[in-house]
Parts: C-alpha cells; structure tokens; sequence
C-alpha cells in the first residue's frame, strides 16, 4: 500500500500543521476569509489603497479617491503591490482580466531546477495537487504563506523510467466531517490506486492504529495504461484508458466507508495506445480521447459525463456513484466542426490539410435548461487545431460551441483564434480549456500561454440571430510568459466566481453545491483559472465577466492602448515573466498605436491614468513615479513597434520634458520653503490659484499640490507668470526692496529649474524616443524641426518673460548693488544669488531664441506668418544677445560672459568685451599716470595694468585663430564703426594679408580704407582700380573725388613703372570732367557762402541764372531739375554728366552771367557736349542728351530777330549770327577738336534736335521716376519742341543753319571776318 508523510520544510513553524486558532466551520466562511476580485477596474479600490498609507492626510486622500474614482491601489499601481488575495502581486491588470501570482509555492517548485511534475488545482476549495514520479504534494494555494503546509505523499518506484508516465490524481471533496480535501492517485502503467478521504488525517497514520487509505486497481488489459481521471463527483471518478475504453471509479462503498470499485464503461469502442496527436497520423483508425468532462448533475449520486477524441467523436453518458452507466449518445461531428470552421475562415482553411485537424479538449458549458432526463439539450465548447504544415507554418487554433441534442449535435457557433498560432508540442503539458461558470469567458490554457475568449451571447430569438456563424467582435487575448524565460505550465485548474451566499445545509462542503456561481450576495471570486507553472510559481487568471451581453452588439478587441499600458505600469519590473512585448500573430495599425501612446502620455502626466495612485504622501515621489512611467512608455513603444512618427515621438518627449520641469520646479519649492518664514507666500502661492481660477481642487485647500497633480502638462503657461508675484506684491503697497529681491530670486530659480532641466532631459533622451537622426546639439535644440509643433521651451511667452525676468533682474542689482550692501547681509546675500542667476538666464534667453528662430525657420509649409516670426525673433536676439551676456563682466563675472559669448558663438560680444576690456585698461593707465601717490605703488599698478591689457590683446588674438574669419568680420566692423582706423589697418598684423584683405574687399563700403591697404600690400595697379571706382562711382564730394583720381593716377603710374597715356586716358577724361564741375562751383560758390542754406542759395541762382523762358514757372519739370543740379553746384557735390548739361542748358541770364567761371555766354553748350564727351553714357542716352544740348541750343537767342535782315546791314546781320549760342558752340567744338573729323560729336541741324514725346525714352535717363514725374518732364521737352518749330517755320532757321556752321567751321579754322569790309579773308 501507498505510504504518506508530511512533508518537511525550513521553518520550524512549519514543520507542526498550521491550524488558525477559531477554523471556519464550512467551505463558505473559508471563502470569506479570501479576498476575491470586482468585476471591473472601476470597482476595485482596495482598503490597503491609498486610504490605508494617508498618514495624516485621510480627509484628503478620502476625497481624492472620491473624485478620482480610481481602481488601482499605490502598490499595484508601481507593479509591485500585493492585493487583498493574501498578499498576491499583480502581473498584469486591465478592464477585461486580472494576471497574479500567489505567494503559496510548495518547496517542489522552489527549486532552481524542479523535476518533472504535473499538477493540478481545485478552485472549489483551493487547494493544489502536483505529482511527480516519485510523491504526490497538497497545499493550499490560497495560503497567505510564502512556504505553505504541505502534505507530501511518497509514491511507488516501479514506475519511475524516464520516459514513464506522471501518476494521475485528483483531490477529492471533503467529507462531512472535514474542511481538507481527500486525494486519489492513480498509477497509469499498472493501474494501482489509494485513495486517502482527508489529505491531514493520512499523516497522522503512522501515530494511530486505525489506517485512514484504502487501496485498490484498475483492471487493464496488456498494454493498455490510465491516461486521463474525470473528477465527475457525486458520481465518482471517470478514467480514460488509453485503448479508448473509459471506467468508473467509486471510492466509498454502498456504506459510505471508503473503498475503491472499478467498473469497466462498455460500449465504447476500443483501439490502440496513443496519445492525442497521434490521430493526425494517415490512416488511423484509433478513437483517442482527449476530454472527459462532467456535466449536469441530474439526481442524487448520477451525473452526466461528455467525452471527445481527437478525431471529432463525441459521446454522452449517464454515470451513478454505484458504477452503473448507460451511453445515451455517440456522434461524429468532425465534418460539421470542420465545415464550420471553413465558413468562417475559408482562407485559412484552404491552405491546410483536414488530416491535420484535431480536436484538443472540451468543456461543458452552464445549462439553464429545466428539462428532466436525459432529453435537455448540453452545450459544449471545443478547443479544435490544425497543426502546422509546409504551406502554414503556425497553427490555426478555434474554439466551437456545440449543443448536444436528442437528435444528434448542433455547431452553434465557431471563433477563430487570431492572437495565438504557436503550435502544440509533443512532451509538453496538454492544452486544457475551461469554461468557468457563469460560462461567459473561456480559458485556452497551452503549456506557454492562456488565451481569454469571450463567450457571451446576446438573448435573442432565433429569426434574429445573424447568419454569420463566427462573431468576428468576439474579445479575445493572451496572456503569455517572455521567452527568455523557462516557464512551463505544468498544471491548471478552474475557478467559478464565487458569492457570498450562505449555502445549504445539505450541500454543506459537497462537490454538488452551485451557490459559488449562482449566488446574488456580494462577490468574493472572479472567474478564472490556476496556472501551476515552473519557473513562475502559482499564477491567478481571473476575469471580470460578470455582466451579461442583453443586447447583439459586437464587443471591442483589444485596443493596443490597454496592451501599452499593462507593459508600462506593471512590464517595468524584471522579475515580471509576462511577455508585454506583444506577438506577431497581433499587429496594430501605426495610427493606432500613436493615438494610444499619446492619450497614455497624457494620462501619466495629468494623473488620470487608472493605474497611478491617487496622491502619495509625498508629491515628489508621485511625481518620479510618473516620470518612471513616461520612460517606460517610451522604452516599451521603441522595443515593441514600429518606428513612430517624428510628430508623435516628438510629443512624448515634451510630455516627459514636462514631468521633469515640473518636479524640478517643484523641488525649488520645498526648498524656498524651508526657509519661508511662517504666513509668507511665495511666487507659485501667488501664481497658480491665477492658473486654476473656478477649476475644482481635487487638493482640497491645497491649489499647489493640486495643479503638480494635474496641471503639469500646462507648465508652459506657468513659467511666463513667475515674476507675477511681484506685481501682486508691489501692486498692494510699497515693498522692501531686499524682499523684493528675495522673490525675484525665487522667480529665476523657477523659470531655470524647470527650462534647464528640460533641455537637459532632451539631451539625455533623444536617442530612447528614436528622434537621434534629426538630433540635438549640446543645447538640447534641436536640429531638424520640420512639421513638428513649436518646442514647448521657447514658446513666444517664455521668450518675453526671460527677456523681462533677466532686465528686471539686472535692475535690481543695480539698484541694491552699493556701499550699504557690504552692511546688510541678507540682501548681500540675496543679490549675490540674483547676480550668478543672471548666467542662467543669459544661456536660457539664448538657447529659447535659437531653438524658436530655428523652429521657425524650417516650418516653410506654415507660411509667410511663420517665416517672419522666425526672422524677427533673430533679429530681435542678435540685437539682444549682447545685452544679456555684458552685465556678466560688469558684475565681475568676467569668465562667465566669455565663456557664454563662446558659446553661442556671439562673436560681436566678444569684440566689445576684449575692446572695452582694453579701453578700460588704458584709461585706468591714463588715470594712473596722472596720478601723484606713491611712485612704487604707481608703478606696480601699470605694471599690473599692462599685464591684464596683454592677456586681453592675446585673447582677442587666439579668438582670430579659434573662430577665423567671423570672427575678424565682427572685429573689423567694429573698429570701422568706432573710428579706430589705424588699428584696423596696422594691428591684427597675422591676419591682415588674409582676413583685412577680403573684409576690405567685400563691400564697396570699405573701398576708401581698402586702396590704403593694398597700396601698403604693395598692389598698386588694385589701388588705383579701387580708387578710381570710388571715385566715379562712390563719392559724392567734388574736391575728394579729384583727388581720388589723382592719387589713383599715380597710383596706376607707379604699378607700370612708366607713364603710359593711353592706360590713363580714362583717368585724365575724368579729372577734365571735374575741372568743367569745379569752374561751376568756383562761378557759384559765393551765392552758396552768403546764403543762409543751400535752398536759399538756388533761390538766388535761380533770379541770376534761370530767369529764361525753358526754367519758368510753367516748365515745372525742368525748373525742378535745375534747382536739384544747381544745389549741388552750390554745395560741391559730383554731379552726373545729365545733371552737369541740364544745369548748363537750361540757364539763360538776362545780365549775360555764365554758370562756368571764365566763359562768357553761350559757351555753356559746348562744355556740356564736352563733358558729354566725357561721360562715358550709353548711347541711347547720350543721344537723348546731346539732342537735348543742341535743342536748347537752338533755343537760347531769338533767331527771328536774328534772321529779321530788314533795314539791315550784311554786317549787322553777320555779327548778330556769329554771337549765337549756336555758332560760338559749333565754332569751339571744331576749333578744340570736338568735332573732329571721325568724332561721333558732329554739330546737329536744328530738325534734328526733337524731342520724341515718348516717355520711354525719358525713361531710359529717369528709370526710377513715376509716371507723374515723366509726364511733366515730358511735357516741358514738347514745349521746347514747339518753340524750335515756330523757329523753323517763321525764321527759316533751316536754310540759314547751313550757312552759319559753314562760317562757323571756318573761322575755328583759322579765317576771320573783316566787318567793315565785309569779306571773308583766309590766312595762307
């Protein structure tokens, strides 16, 4: 006979049997004294929750709890709390299910590397049984023991080979008198069977005579072996055999006295031994049974049992306690199943063999039908699978629900398991499947995972239900274990929900009892089942089920936000061996995945979050938890999915940013109030009830701890009102001004902690939130910003506040900064800390306008609005910069305002640093010099002085080396614009080849210090180049210009060594052009030096000098040019070649006045074609103007009186001709080479001087003039047209013209005119 001992453990304590000091009188007091699971997460506020840990607090945790409605308690909410279950941990919890594991773990399982075992568990008392082949172990599992009372139960070593059998056992209702559970066990080769009533009373067998276990055996036939033992009670035990025949199992006598009778159950075909998955094999003819099952218990002692095979055969039996039987029923469904199967998943049906479909194990729903006998119909659900084959490597696992009815077996409906395809292993522990009552979530248990698959149905007729045989919104997930993990399940077991219910009398500890499930009192248990897995211990599944399905809708998959979740909140702890890193056969669209990942972000940072406790004791704490969490999301979603989007990734990592500033803000909080004196407010006190307004407080009087428990994701709307504090304050009366210092101090430390500590977070993190290929610099700023939202850090409100907070800083130390301060300590102190807070503003000012002037530099799809606020920020931060960073050297932080002009690579801050630095020195030096103490102090002093002025020069320099040419740009401008010329060109000698070169060069601006330079480089020939473009093109003085020209003259000789005429023609052509200028000035200078300014001044050349009809008031276009060219006379300036003949041409005296010194009148026309001559114009417009010169020419004398020869001598006619205008211009131009010969001046008859009328041509002179201006000037130029015209008409200008340059020609060439006797002679 089978032996029994009690087991042995560690603990002294357990060695002697526990027994509780008052035990529960029956099953149900013993229920009570568990913890069971609610229905739903949002029913589950336990009272080792936050209540239970408030400390002094109660009242407000009591009403945070009440506002939050949360379901998780602080423990479980980190993932490593205990439940209510006798210290359970939570593994893994959501709406729909609950994963635990229970501290009860037998020594067995502790080992580091157990035996083999099998295991089972009976959820109707809890206890467990695992079998091994050398003992048998029974425990409560439910003990809150972290080493249970363990019963222990040696077992037969004639069977323990390798490749034996596990020994097959059961536990056994209690009997009447007894609250343990008896055990049965099996041994499958021979058939030897014990069976103890009371797993307790069989260690006491060896202290008392009277033996408690009987024993008894199987009849098998030669190689026929036990495969399977049914728990079918009242009815007794159902055994498999592996031939296929099935026996009946009593263990009680018809007395009620233990005794064990076998019954062979015939009428059920026999075949041979095999297991399940042999029936896969071709040609088998073998009925494997894979599931015997109970079902209804239909009278005292007789209960109906439902058995399937592998091959799709089901039968249905009646069985007694005495051993008698009948099979009321055998059918073979395979073809239906599969037929099924196919029209739901047609697919994934064709690509398999029916040979490889099998049917795993059953289990017999909940009947509420009240029939009698053996009419009722039974409903069953199936676990089928088609194993794995070349075509489909996975397997296709489904679950069918069948009714058995009196005319045979109806498929009812059929679920195709989608998030689990691992196939079956030989070797490995069978899949169970069980259906916990009330029979709405099946349990798919495989030796690595639990499948959950809803079974609710809607109540409907049946003209109402769909034609469709799958539901395909049925709920179905997996729980599995990682794969980097041993674990086995090696045991299971089922547990119905549970009621606390009184039951009755006369089912007091019976196996017949259904009140667990059908109770309405309060619930105690969830459905769900016992997992026995090696490598993991004792794991709890429960589901939150219980509400019935009243109406057809489809039930939600799993969104893949719960499965972030659960991998966030309780994946985060190493010792967790659930797999959260999701499955392959489950994929979620990217869309999907970043709508949930940012709604959690959200959650964890706000405090809603179901999983995070409501308040903890300190808020600090609460704040790191959430920030672990946030660094779990993000880890969890770069180990898990896809890459996300920049947009997304981007959003959660502000999120995170934002959890860190908070608590960085929050830590400047405690410490400002440590040394708050009592009543005082600070700036968050003043701030933040601003923030909320009529919001609830969920913090009861408490708005601070309220806003960091929900608000934290509007921080950026916090940092701007940090100086706020001190409006309010100085807004109610007059403030100390120490006081006032000390809140700005606490404003600052604020707005850093949380900007500084931010960026810093960004730099830390940007690799785990997969935003490393855009990058960050050193900054935290990041490089590439396209299409994401503005950064948080740099929003346009922070930006103004840490403008404001550094200028009000700045002003406060000016204002405290004195003699009195070395007196006051406190205020010593306080300014101190103002001071050094003023580096962290100037780094946060630069790095918020970098970051915001970037950001908006790259968003080219927002629009021009963007574009410009992007522009406008820089420019405001360059003119700014230098003024954040400055104070720092006047504060005596000289090496901080470097090192930041460094930096931020502020090059013009570090010119005027060094520069003032130097100017400093040697005004000090100056000072010192003039200075009467002591000599050898003096002279220490210099001493020192010219040190600091040396090591200042010698930074400026290494900046030259550091930073290259930018930094000499900055340098050089500098100089430029404060005067220090000769520095410019004689200091910097190392780089004035290099860097001074191109500076000078690049701009036309610097051309009048760039010829000094190359004429000290010895480049001669750029010199004069440069000279002469200043001159002709820049200056605007006319004596600077010509002695341009002359230095660039010389300058060009003595680049060729030798005067060479024809290389400086151009140069001679234009000093000619500024001696015809300069005779004008020296012909009005004396007007423009007795005027009292230069408009007076053209009055009065105006009343000389153009009183003619062409400068009349009429002719407002050409009387306003000539003022414009006279004024410029007058004042000396260079005037244009255009400009020079308007203001010639256009001036006619009445007093004979000439506009150029030494000429006499009329002669103006031929220095304005000569300057023409000289001006280099294109030819359009130099034909323009040389018409013009000659148009009013023509226009100067009044040719009909000339020409009016009546009464007139041929010598009075002769002389009034030969003093036109006309006739001295041509006269001079033929005389003075003008016209000569193959000149492109030649004199112009006065039909072709006309004006075109085409404003085009105007404006090929006047390109910049609108068409108003055009139009007048246009106008006057077709008045002048119609007086030449009336010349023409009236005078016959046209036949004179010729005769007046012929006599002109002539007498350039040598003739003269004898008037008295009125003949032309001719020199030999």
């Amino acid at each position: 006979m089978f032996s029994s001992n009690h087991l042995s453990v560690e603990s002294a304590t357990a060695r002697r049997r526990h027994r509780p000091t008052s035990r529960p009188t029956s099953r149900t007091q013993h229920r009570q004294e568990r913890s069971g699971s609610n229905a739903s997460m949002s029913r589950n506020v336990r009272e080792s929750s936050v209540i239970s840990q408030r400390g002094a607090s109660g009242s407000f945790a009591e009403r945070e709890l009440s506002s939050l409605g949360k379901a998780m308690t602080m423990a479980s909410a980190r993932g490593d709390g205990k439940n209510m279950d006798g210290g359970a941990v939570d593994w893994t919890k959501n709406n729909k299910f609950r994963v635990s594991k229970l501290p009860a773990l037998p020594p067995p399982l502790k080992m580091a590397n157990p035996s083999p075992i099998t295991a089972a568990t009976e959820g109707s008392n809890g206890y467990a049984l695992v079998l091994s082949h050398t003992a048998a172990y029974v425990w409560q599992y439910t003990s809150s023991d972290t080493i249970p009372h363990t019963f222990s139960f040696p077992l037969p070593n004639d069977e323990q080979g390798a490749n034996s059998p596990f020994p097959l056992g059961a536990l056994v209702s209690p009997s009447a008198n007894s609250d343990e559970p008896g055990l049965v066990v099996v041994m499958p080769l021979s058939g030897r069977t014990a069976y103890w009533d009371s797993v307790g009373s069989a260690v006491a067998e060896g202290l008392f005579s009277k033996r408690r276990g009987v024993e008894g055996k199987v009849p098998l036939i030669s190689g026929e072996s036990v495969t399977a033992v049914c728990n079918a009670e009242p009815a007794g035990f159902i055994l498999s055999l592996s031939s296929g025949r099935l026996a009946h199992l009593a263990l009680r006598d018809p007395a009620g006295r233990p005794g064990i009778a076998v019954t062979i159950m015939r009428g059920y075909g026999t075949g041979m031994m095999g297991g399940f998955l042999g029936a896969l094999r071709a040609g088998s003819s073998r009925r494997d049974i894979v599931a015997v099952r109970a079902g209804r218990i239909l009278k005292m002692g007789e209960r109906e049992i439902i058995v399937a095979t592998a091959r799709g055969n089901f039968s249905r039996w009646l069985a007694n306690r005495s051993g008698t039987y009948a099979n009321i029923a055998d059918v073979d469904v395979r073809d239906n199943i599969l037929s099924a199967i196919e029209q739901v998943a047609p697919e994934e049906v064709q690509l398999r063999s029916k040979d490889a479909f099998v049917i795993v194990d059953a289990a017999v729903g909940e009947n509420h039908d009240t029939a009698e006998g053996n009419n009722c119909d039974v409903d069953v659900l199936v676990l089928a699978s088609f194993m794995p084959t070349p075509n489909s490597p996975g397997a296709l696992h489904v679950s069918v629900s069948l009714k058995f009815r009196s005319g045979g077996i109806d498929v009812c409906d059929v679920h195709v398991v989608r998030c689990y395809a691992t196939p079956l292993e030989e070797g490995k522990t069978r899949p169970r499947l069980y259906l916990p009552k009330p029979g709405r979530t099946a349990f798919l248990v495989f030796s690595r995972a639990v499948v959950l698959v809803s079974t609710q149905k809607p109540d409907v007729d049946d003209n109402e239900m769909n034609e469709d045989v799958e539901d395909q919104g049925a709920f179905e997930d997996v729980v599995d274990f990682r794969g980097d993990l041993n674990v086995e399940i090696v045991g299971s077991g089922p547990e119905d929900a549970m009621f606390d219910s009184a039951p009755r009398s006369d089912t007091m500890g019976s196996f017949t009892s259904d009140a667990e499930a059908t109770g309405t009192g309060k619930k105690i248990r969830n459905p769900g089942v016992m997992l026995v897995a090696k490598g993991a211990g004792i794991v709890r599944l429960e589901a939150f089920d219980l509400e019935a399905v009243k109406k057809r809708v489809l039930t939600e998959p799993v969104k893949v936000k719960s499965k972030i979740e659960q991998a966030v909140f309780y994946g985060v702890k190493e010792d967790n061996p659930l797999n959260f890193q999701g499955r392959k056969e489950i994929s979620y669209g990217i869309e999907e995945i970043e709508e949930a990942a940012l709604e959690i972000s959200q959650e964890i940072l706000s405090s809603t979050s179901e999983y995070l406790p409501a308040v903890l004791p300190s808020l600090d704490a609460h704040l790191s938890l959430r920030a672990a969490h946030l660094r779990a999301l993000a880890e969890h979603l770069r180990a898990t999915f896809p890459p996300l989007s920049n947009k997304t990734t981007w959003r959660l990592l502000a999120d995170a940013e934002k959890c860190h500033a908070a608590r960085a803000v929050w830590n400047v909080r405690e410490a400002h109030l440590r040394h708050r004196q009592e009543g005082e407010e600070g700036a968050l006190e003043v701030i933040i009830p601003e923030l909320l307004g009529s919001d609830d407080d969920i913090g009861g009087s408490d708005p601070i701890r309220t806003w960091f428990l929900r608000y934290v994701g509007s921080i950026e709307d916090l940092i701007p009102k940090a100086k706020h504090a001190m409006v309010e304050k100085t807004s109610k009366g007059r403030y100390e001004k120490v006081t006032m210092a000390k809140m700005d101090a606490e404003a600052n430390d604020i707005v850093l902690a949380a900007l500084m500590k931010a960026w810093n977070f960004r730099i830390r993190s940007v690799k785990l939130y997969r935003l490393d290929k855009p990058g960050v610099d050193s900054n935290g700023i990041m490089n590439k910003t396209t299409s994401l939202l503005p950064p948080w850090t740099s929003g346009t409100d922070i930006l103004q506040a840490l403008s404001v907070h550094h200028e009000v800083s700045v002003a406060m130390i000016k204002t405290l900064w004195g003699p009195r301060l070395a007196s006051d300590l406190e205020g010593k102190e306080v300014i101190e800390r103002v001071a050094e807070q003023l580096v962290g503003l100037a780094e946060a000012c630069c790095r918020g306008f970098e970051e915001r002037s970037l950001w908006c530099e790259q968003q080219s799809e927002e629009g021009e609005g963007t574009l410009q606020e992007g522009i406008t920020i820089k420019e405001r931060y360059i003119a700014q910069r230098g003024g954040w960073i400055k104070p720092l050297a006047e504060l005596g932080m000289p090496g901080k305002a470097y090192e930041l002009a460094e930096k931020w690579q502020d090059y013009r801050t570090l010119v005027e640093l060094c520069s003032e630095e130097v100017i400093r020195i040697e005004a000090n030096q100056k000072d010192l010099n003039n200075s009467t103490s002591n000599r050898e102090a003096v002279e220490r002093e210099n001493a020192e002085l010219a040190h600091a002025k040396k090591q200042t020069i010698e930074r400026m320099e290494a900046y030259f080396d550091k930073f290259g040419e930018v930094y000499a740009i900055e340098m050089y401008e500098y100089l430029v614009e404060n005067g220090q010329l000769q520095k410019l060109l004689n200091g910097f000698e190392n780089w004035r080849e290099t860097y001074l070169t191109r500076f000078l060069r690049s701009s036309r601006r610097y051309a009048k210090l760039s010829w000094i330079h190359d004429v000290g480089l010895g480049e001669h020939a750029r010199a004069a180049d440069t000279l002469l473009e200043v001159a002709t093109e820049q200056e605007e003085d006319q004596w600077n210009k010509k002695v341009e020209l002359s230095i660039g003259k010389l300058a060009k000789i003595a680049a060729m060594g030798y005067l060479d005429e024809q290389s400086v023609r151009s140069i001679d052509s234009e000093l000619e052009l500024v001696d015809i200028q300069n005779r004008v000035y020296e012909a009005v200078k004396v007007i423009g030096k007795t005027s009292i300014d230069t408009d007076g001044a053209v009055q009065i050349g105006l009343e000389k000098y153009a009183g003619g009809i062409l400068t009349s008031k009429k002719r407002a276009g050409c009387r306003e040019l000539w003022k414009r060219a006279f004024a410029r006379a007058v004042e000396g300036g260079v005037m244009g070649v255009e400009e020079l003949a308007d203001l010639l041409t256009l001036a006619d005296s009445d007093e004979g006045a000439s506009l150029l010194l030494g000429a006499e009148r009329g002669e103006e026309f031929y220095w304005a074609l000569r300057a023409l001559s000289l001006g280099g114009l294109p030819l359009e417009r130099r034909k323009f103007t040389e018409n013009t010169i000659w148009r009013r020419c023509f226009l100067r004398d009044n040719w009909q009186a000339i020409l009016d020869t009546r009464n007139k001598t041929d010598k009075h006619v002769q002389a009034a001709a030969y003093d036109t205008a006309v006739h001295k211009t041509i006269k001079f131009g033929y005389e003075r080479g003008l016209f000569a010969q193959h000149s492109p001046y030649q004199p112009l008859a006065p039909e072709e001087t006309f004006f075109s009328d085409s404003l085009e041509e105007l404006r090929t002179r006047f390109a910049r003039a609108d068409e108003s201006e055009l139009n007048t000037v246009g106008h006057d130029l077709s008045q002048e047209n119609k007086l030449l015209t009336r010349f023409l008409e009236k005078t016959q200008l046209r036949v004179w013209f010729p005769g007046v340059l012929d006599a002109a020609r002539r007498e350039a060439y040598g003739g003269y005119v004898d008037v008295e006797d009125g003949e032309v002679m001719m020199e030999e």
